[in-house]
């Protein structure tokens, strides 16, 4: 219970003239006094009573009506007045004190909701309380009654009051650009509260900006009026409340909105500041010319509509933001969640982003350029058909390992047996005619048939020598590196041409091929490991032998040929096979090891793109 009741004058008077004021009775405390006055008339044992009822903000209870006057007395009902309102339900104390006097609290409402109670000091004893029970029990249905019909006063002008500012909001959200809705907004609240001029600012960065002027589609932003207008924004941002300023000799004195009041010749002067989550996004000031002051339904409107507005005002400004600025307002509230309170997550993330970008700084670690790599035989011979005939047989296959002079395929020999035979018999019978010759001492005969005789004789070892060559044969021990005739039984074949390649076994050449990007880090003599695909879980050391000044063309990519010698020769490895090479080309910055790619990319680009 509020100890400060207001004073009220002693009810004087008879019955009669507590009836006439109950009757006439045409607000709540003048019904609460005159109801009041009544019961405790009709009861002389009552020294003192109050009637209380629910404040405005709900959150506690203040005397609607005393009786017979306000006074510090009534202070010690207050126990009383609480057990009945916490309790819900009628509370009888003995006064400590002062023996014989009772306190009587009886709760007013319906239901599970208390609206107000009676509280009464009398002079009885407990036996003779009923019917001052019985008389507060069946009079406080007029309280009730009362309370029911403030209730929906209340709810009555609170939609009124809704239904306004919902109106009011519309006008804010019919036009395209927010400016034109702020000017029309503005006009609005000039028509609705009978003002001279309603000035509208919005907030960035804590300091205000005048975007709508009522009655002027624009106005002179450099202007001493703009100037005090944003001035008094500033001073209501500053002091974050609803600030009403009148020409009244009482009134608070606030330096801003007295410059403003002088310069427009105002007489009372209102400041509501809009709010978002704790920030204000815009300010309403509203001017009289004469000095009627906003009354409390009044700021309870504008109010209402602050709150209602303010998503409007960030939504509509964050829509109209240019690029850039929507960049510096994200980068600001990046920033302010590294900086500022709360955020732990961004924190947490910003410091491990910090470690890591300092690792890939500072932190040097081996640098190796890989490339596809190829295992080549240091010397490759190719065995070709020694002459023009049919393929007859092929006894390998590329990938066999053969032994030197093995037999790798066999041409026909069935017309080289022929014309051998051939060359033999016309040998014979050239030998028979030179003796013939000799014989009869014809020495032009002996001549002519000694050169037939050659001739059959070189045709006849012409012939020898083709057949000593139909099998074509290994020239040394290896490995079949390409080659496979055997689909190709009975095909004529040219002389010379390529049967198979052969390579020898444990002497391999390790080729590599370097992205032309890398190939500026390669250098004679450089280290290096090779992992075969066959032999993944070996890797082989080699050093970079040879640097081929030469490019080929792969997959649209430039490579070099990089010839390099294994540091240990392994019986595993065959010519032919393809691995992946790393050259150890030294130490870099773990930073330049992940990015120097996409960093070379950039130059060029940038080179090609520069006038």
């Amino acid at each position: 219970m509020n100890r400060a009741a207001p004073t009220l004058p002693a009810q004087e008077g008879g019955p009669a003239t507590a009836w006439e004021r109950f009757v006439s009775a045409r607000t709540s405390d003048a019904f609460g006094a005159a109801w009041l006055a009544l019961v405790c008339e009709r009861h002389p044992a009552v020294r003192q009573a109050a009637v209380l009822a629910e404040s405005a903000d709900g959150q506690n209870y203040v005397p609607l009506a005393v009786w017979p006057a306000a006074s510090t007395d009534m202070g010690r009902m207050g126990e009383a007045a609480q057990q009945a309102l916490g309790g819900r339900r009628i509370a009888v104390q003995r006064v400590p004190d002062l023996p014989g006097l009772l306190h009587v609290a009886v709760p007013l409402g319906e239901g599970e909701r208390v609206a107000g109670a009676v509280v009464v000091e009398a002079a009885l004893e407990e036996s003779a309380i009923q019917d001052l029970l019985r008389e507060l029990h069946w009079g406080s249905a007029w309280l009730v009654n009362m309370f029911g019909r403030r209730e929906l006063a209340e709810a009555r002008k609170a939609s009124e009051r809704s239904l306004g500012v919902l109106e009011t909001i519309a006008v804010a959200l019919r036009h395209a650009h927010f400016q034109q809705a702020l000017f029309e907004l503005s006009n609005a609240l000039r028509q609705r509260f009978a003002c001279s001029r309603v000035a509208i600012g919005l907030v960035r960065e804590a300091h205000a900006r005048l975007a709508a002027l009522s009655e002027a589609a624009t106005f002179e932003k450099s202007s001493p009026m703009v100037h005090a207008y944003v001035d008094a924004m500033d001073e209501a941002c500053d002091l974050g409340q609803v600030v009403h300023a009148s020409s009244a000799p009482d009134a608070d004195d606030y330096r801003a909105h007295r410059a403003l009041m002088q310069r427009v010749g105002a007489g009372a002067l209102i400041s509501v500041p809009v709010t978002h989550r704790a920030r204000t996004v815009a300010v309403v000031v509203l001017e009289r010319e004469n000095a009627a002051p906003f009354d409390a339904d009044e700021r309870r409107w504008l109010e209402t509509f602050a709150s209602l507005f303010s998503p409007v005002v960030v939504q509509r400004t964050d829509a109209e933001r240019s690029s850039l600025r929507r960049l510096g307002d994200e980068a600001r509230g990046f920033w302010a969640g590294l900086v500022g309170p709360r955020h732990l997550l961004w924190k947490a993330g910003a410091a491990l982003a910090a470690i890591v970008l300092a690792l890939l700084v500072w932190l040097p670690v081996p640098y190796r350029v890989a490339a596809k790599t190829v295992t080549e035989g240091e010397i490759q011979r190719v065995a070709a058909a020694p002459f023009e005939g049919y393929l007859a047989a092929s006894l390998v296959r590329a990938g066999d390992v053969v032994r030197k002079g093995q037999p790798l395929a066999r041409l026909d020999d069935h017309d080289l047996l022929v014309e051998r035979a051939k060359w033999s018999s016309e040998r014979d019978q050239y030998r028979n005619k030179l003796r013939e010759a000799m014989a009869e001492h014809d020495l032009t005969a002996v001549r002519v048939v000694t050169a037939q005789l050659d001739e059959a004789q070189a045709q006849l070892d012409l012939a020898e020598d083709k057949l000593a060559h139909a099998s074509v044969l290994a020239p040394y021990d290896g490995v079949v590196v390409s080659g496979d005739l055997s689909q190709q039984i009975g095909t004529p074949v040219e002389a010379g041409k390529k049967l198979f390649e052969i390579a020898p076994l444990r002497s391999y050449r390790i080729v590599l091929e370097v992205d032309e990007r890398d190939i500026g880090q390669i250098q004679v003599g450089q280290p290096g490991d090779l992992v075969m695909s066959g032999l993944a879980g070996r890797p082989m050391p080699f050093a970079v032998a040879r640097i081929m000044p030469v490019a080929t063309v792969q997959d649209g990519k430039n490579f070099y040929r990089v010839e390099a010698r294994l540091e240990h020769d392994s019986p595993l490895l065959l010519p032919g096979m393809e691995g992946v090479g790393k050259v150890e080309v030294g130490r870099r910055r773990l930073g330049w090891v992940l990015l120097h790619g996409l960093l070379d990319w950039l130059r060029i680009s940038l080179w090609r793109w520069s006038p």
